[in-house]
């Protein structure tokens, strides 16, 4: 969508909402504007509404509004924010989450991502879950929970780490109301932009309608110096959501929501490195290819959500659908082989002819169905509870297609594939939860919980091609886990509360994909993982709300690491050996005068192997891949009174990334070894001005234009170079936003 009409649409909407009435945002979770004290933010992470401040757990709270005002639209804008949260990005669309230091490369994800009551992405190790992460848009969003440590009991599978969860606006009853706006930016001299908007219709008094959409460009600022292209690596993301709440009574309603986002990228925004100094080996923001990289991610939910009081208790039902393709283009041409340093590049020229490279193109695609009904008491100053069942049927579609191509053209050459493979499988889990709550007196409290849950699974897997033997075999599986939760509470005043928490997750096992004739040493299964976090915590405000204070510390132990390995010459999910993180994170608000918020937050972090995992040649001691054992980030805003009706405002954020290690399957010189990364940091700053309608922001991201590395890979550049994945360049860009 071209400037002018996304102008158009602001202008538009802008002019209708200046001839309507104004309605205040909801508080929110950074934004205390005008205020003498923090806004009290209202969670739902125990599947019930409570404020932040009394949930015995470390959690951080994003709220939709601050969000929008920072121009934070994806987990690369807003890790920063969020105490003990790292990614992994080899690209967008392609992201491993990891909180409190717990990965070690295994293919299944560590943090569950969940958008408003649904699961959203896979459960199990067979459809490469830990990097296909749902990084919805946050346009139209009330908050970003994060819930950090194992959240086992009410999550369930692959929340040993933690969970990501993305609250949704809601529609409202009986309310006509609007937004939009408009952004252009420049990243490294190349100009991007993006268009949103938000409308809700009531329809009568019991049943309103809330549309909302974006669309976005993304500039490029990776340069190809081998054919001639510069920035290659353009983006396209677009999408929306259409929910609709019917409340007859005011003890039913029913929401009936529908998400799809779709994102496309011209190439990967990669830069070759010498891997001995990590230095660019072409030149600054530049690569190498033989032929294009193209990917392309859709995600897709339709969920349907019943609440009801019956009176002695209420009743919530989620029925979800979910969708999540993706498709990457890799130029394969100078991926390594036996014996070293001969190329897959180097083999076609050798037994086919010259002038040939090779395209990996990798395909994946998830369809997830969810069920959970859970049943809760009302709140009461004695006892609680809250019991539930939980469902999911999943089933996968991963591909591999290895192709020749002719070079330069990078036609596909008129070959039979060179090697296909595909690997279906399905994923059964059932479920039964049980929370309850003793108020032993007023001030102190105990919850405790458990979860059981069983899982079934198959996977088939067919090889074919013109380098393999045909092959076709199929490996079942089964688990049974069972997960708990302890956490006393004490409010030691109306202001200040402490709390423990003992607490237990899981990442699913399953089966290997294995051939009839692979070695009997070669496991066939790969069982679940388990985390037991324990955690101690404080959360305080003081000076009348003016300061705030959230403060925890734990210790994870972590057993059965789920890695990825070769065990005769064949890839599998292995379960290594032992894992402990421990560390401390901390969030701080404080308003000295009114208009001035300060905010610090962070996150001390050592993880690190506590037995040997010799299958990645890892040791004891080893620090867990891409955990910096600091992260922080400082922050200040202020807003004053321009006119009577508009006020002014001008905000900057310093982020820093500690040093990290790379993945234990990293190699230089094809010789294996963790590859140390050096730490970064980075500035964001902002100024504008705002009235109840209108807002103009003028914002920097980068501004000092540093090249701070996001993951290092040790194949697929040419002459054994390495390949790091960049945090984007300065990126200067103006917001025009209103609404009504």
């Amino acid at each position: 969508m071209n400037a002018i009409c996304k102008l158009g649409v602001l202008a538009a909407l802008g002019a209708v909402g200046s001839f309507l009435s104004q309605e205040s945002l909801a508080a929110d979770a950074v934004d205390a504007a005008n205020s003498d004290a923090l806004a009290t933010i209202v969670v739902t992470a125990e599947k019930k509404e409570e404020k932040l401040k009394d949930v015995p757990m470390s959690i951080t709270a994003l709220g939709g509004g601050a969000l929008d005002k920072l121009q934070y639209r994806d987990f690369s804008d807003y890790a920063a924010m969020v105490p003990g949260l790292s990614l992994v990005t080899s690209q967008p669309g392609l992201t491993r989450l990891t909180l409190r230091g717990q990965n070690a490369g295994g293919v299944g994800s560590t943090v569950a991502v969940y958008l408003d009551e649904s699961p959203f992405g896979s459960s199990s190790a067979l459809l490469n879950g830990s990097i296909i992460s749902g990084d919805f848009d946050t346009w139209d969003l009330q908050r970003i929970e994060v819930l950090r440590g194992p959240q086992g009991t009410l999550y369930g599978a692959s929340s040993e780490g933690g969970l990501l969860k993305f609250v949704t606006n809601a529609p409202e009853l009986g309310k006509f109301s609007g937004a939009a706006e408009v952004t252009g930016d420049i990243v490294g001299g190349s100009a991007g932009g993006d268009v949103r908007a938000m409308v809700n219709l009531p329809v009568g008094d019991k049943v309103a309608i809330r549309l909302s959409g974006f669309d976005e460009d993304d500039p490029g600022f990776i340069d190809d110096v081998l054919r001639g292209k510069t920035d290659v690596n353009t983006g396209h993301k677009y999408g929306g959501r259409a929910s609709i709440l019917a409340a007859p009574t005011d003890d039913i309603s029913v929401r009936l929501t529908a998400t799809q986002q779709q994102s496309r990228y011209a190439a990967t925004n990669v830069v070759d490195v010498d891997p001995r100094t990590l230095r660019p080996v072409h030149g600054d923001l530049t690569q190498e290819r033989n032929l294009d990289e193209p990917s392309s991610f859709k995600y897709e939910n339709y969920a349907a959500t019943l609440n009801w009081n019956v009176g002695p208790f209420s009743i919530l039902s989620n029925t979800a659908y979910g969708i999540l393709k993706s498709d990457q283009v890799n130029d394969f041409t100078n991926a390594v082989l036996s014996p070293p340093s001969t190329t897959l590049g180097d083999l076609l020229g050798a037994a086919i002819g010259p002038g040939l490279g090779a395209s990996l193109d990798n395909r994946a695609e998830l369809h997830k169905f969810t069920q959970e009904v859970r049943l809760s008491s009302p709140a009461t100053d004695f006892f609680e509870w809250q019991v539930g069942g939980y469902f999911t049927r999943e089933t996968g579609e991963l591909s591999q297609h290895l192709l020749a191509v002719n070079l330069p053209s990078a036609n596909t050459a008129a070959l039979p594939g060179l090697e296909i493979v595909g690997l279906d499988s399905t994923y059964k889990e059932t479920s039964g939860f049980a929370n309850v709550t003793f108020h032993i007196i007023p001030q102190f409290d105990i919850q405790a919980g458990g979860r059981y849950s069983k899982n079934e699974q198959t996977v088939t897997e067919s090889l074919t091609g013109l380098l393999v033997a045909p092959q076709n075999f199929s490996t079942p599986s089964e688990g049974h886990v069972y997960t708990y939760s302890v956490a006393p509470r004490w409010h030691i005043t109306a202001d200040t509360m402490v709390y423990g928490r003992v607490a237990t997750g899981y990442r699913p096992g399953g089966p290997n994909a294995l051939p009839p004739v692979a070695p009997p040493d070669v496991p066939r299964q790969y069982g679940a993982d388990k985390t037991t976090n324990i955690e101690l915590g404080v959360r305080s405000t003081q000076l009348g709300g003016a300061l705030s204070l959230d403060l925890a510390v734990f210790h994870v132990d972590w057993k059965d690491i789920q890695l990825l390995e070769q065990v005769d010459n064949t890839g599998i999910n292995g379960n290594g050996g032992k894992a402990r993180s421990v560390g401390a994170e901390w969030t701080f608000g404080y308003i000295p005068v009114q208009g001035l918020t300060l905010t610090w937050t962070g996150a001390y972090t050592d993880a690190k192997l506590t037995t040997d995992a010799p299958a990645v040649h890892g040791i004891t001691g080893d620090r867990l891949p891409y955990a910096p054992k600091i992260g922080t980030s400082i922050g200040a805003e202020y807003d004053w009174s321009l006119t009577a009706n508009y006020k002014g405002f001008v905000g900057s954020n310093w982020s820093y990334v500690g040093s990290r290690r790379t993945d234990f399957g990293s190699s230089v010189d094809l010789i294996p070894v963790q590859v140390s990364l050096p730490s970064y940091n980075t500035l964001e700053a902002r100024v504008g001005f705002e009235n109840d309608v209108y807002r103009m922001t003028l914002f920097a991201k980068n501004l000092t234009d540093k090249r701070g590395i996001a993951s290092y890979t040790s194949s697929g550049a040419p002459g054994l170079a390495g390949e790091t994945t960049i945090i984007n360049p300065r990126t200067i860009g103006v917001t025009l936003s209103a609404k009504f």
